[in-house]
């Protein structure tokens, strides 16, 4: 396949590149410097961040605090609510509001508002009245669509760019064959459509949400895969690069990586069940111990490691078709 041999090409390059500080050199070419980046970040967790299980978009402001810190201009724009398995659909809405989330955690206030953007956060919500509680909120892929064509230039005077969208931190795993259905892998998938790089993140490998320490090591495995200069050319090739981070335990360290494929193997089934009144119920059947390929992104993070892996967008088939 045409991705099997862009894997093998730079997975050296991504296994130095996270082997050593980004402002470190282990090959002639510099690597690449987020001072400066004019950054986009989407999710599809939203922006809320209030539940106490962090479920509801900590993550992406632990990945933004980590790309500020690397001199990163950085702006969020969010589900004005929780999105997640909207792939790239959307809600059709053909007016749309943005607001700041009611609160943003404290100790991601202050973040990139030294930046030319002053770290602006904005969820974005359906229909014409402001959103506020209980409005509905617009799909990730919606979000993506409405930053780059609308906002980006209007509010912060992007002219260009961006340079980089980043979607997640998502709560949880995407691995697999349910990449398809993923929010997350969904607002990255119009990043690439419109020719921005794109590297969809996601945290957390148990049923419980991402603890605040998985967090920060997905956001650390992220900045540094980002002085690859090969990260950055995916686009050309219609491809999006998808990071799981494994839970960590606190002072663990960092996890080891693995270039992975997207595996094929389904570790469960959404299902419906007949009920008496003639409705039927949703379900998911889970498949005991599931036999994951070896180089598969679901058996990296079964296993303790990073998975990254290349998803590509257009959905073309790159074999020999017969005839």
């Amino acid at each position: 396949m045409r991705y099997k041999a862009l894997r093998v090409a730079v997975a050296a390059v991504v296994a130095l590149s996270l082997a050593v500080p980004a402002q470190a050199s282990p090959r002639p070419d510099q690597p690449v410097s987020l001072g400066g980046k004019k950054v986009l970040l989407v999710n599809d967790d939203s922006v809320q961040a209030a539940k106490p299980d962090g479920s509801d978009g900590r993550g992406i402001y632990v990945l933004r605090q980590a790309l500020c810190r690397a001199g990163a201009d950085v702006a969020i724009v969010g589900p004005w609510a929780s999105q997640g398995g909207k792939s790239r659909s959307t809600a059709v809405s053909f007016t749309s509001s943005v607001a700041p989330p009611p609160a943003v955690p404290a100790e991601f206030a202050a973040d990139c508002a030294g930046a030319p953007g002053h770290g602006l956060v904005l969820g974005a919500c359906q229909g014409s009245t402001p959103c506020g509680p209980g409005s509905p909120s617009l799909t990730p892929a919606d979000v993506a669509e409405l930053a780059l064509t609308g906002i980006v230039a209007q509010r912060l005077g992007w002219t260009t760019g961006p340079d980089l969208v980043l979607s997640g931190i998502n709560a949880g795993q995407n691995t697999g064959i349910p990449v398809n259905m993923s929010g997350t892998i969904g607002a990255a998938s119009v990043a690439i459509e419109r020719g921005v790089p794109a590297v969809a993140v996601s945290a957390g490998s148990s049923a419980t949400p991402p603890s605040t320490e998985t967090y920060a090591a997905a956001a650390d495995v992220v900045i540094r895969l980002l002085a690859s200069p090969q990260v950055w050319t995916y686009v050309r090739d219609m491809v999006l690069v998808n990071v799981n981070q494994p839970d960590v335990a606190a002072g663990s360290g960092p996890s080891p990586v693995r270039w992975t494929k997207v595996s094929r193997v389904a570790s469960g089934w959404v299902k419906y069940v007949p009920a008496a009144d003639g409705t039927y119920q949703l379900s998911y059947d889970s498949v005991p111990a599931p036999a994951y390929e070896a180089d598969s992104d679901a058996k990296a993070l079964l296993d303790g490691y990073v998975s990254i892996s290349a998803v590509a967008v257009d959905r073309g088939y790159t074999g020999r078709l017969r005839g």
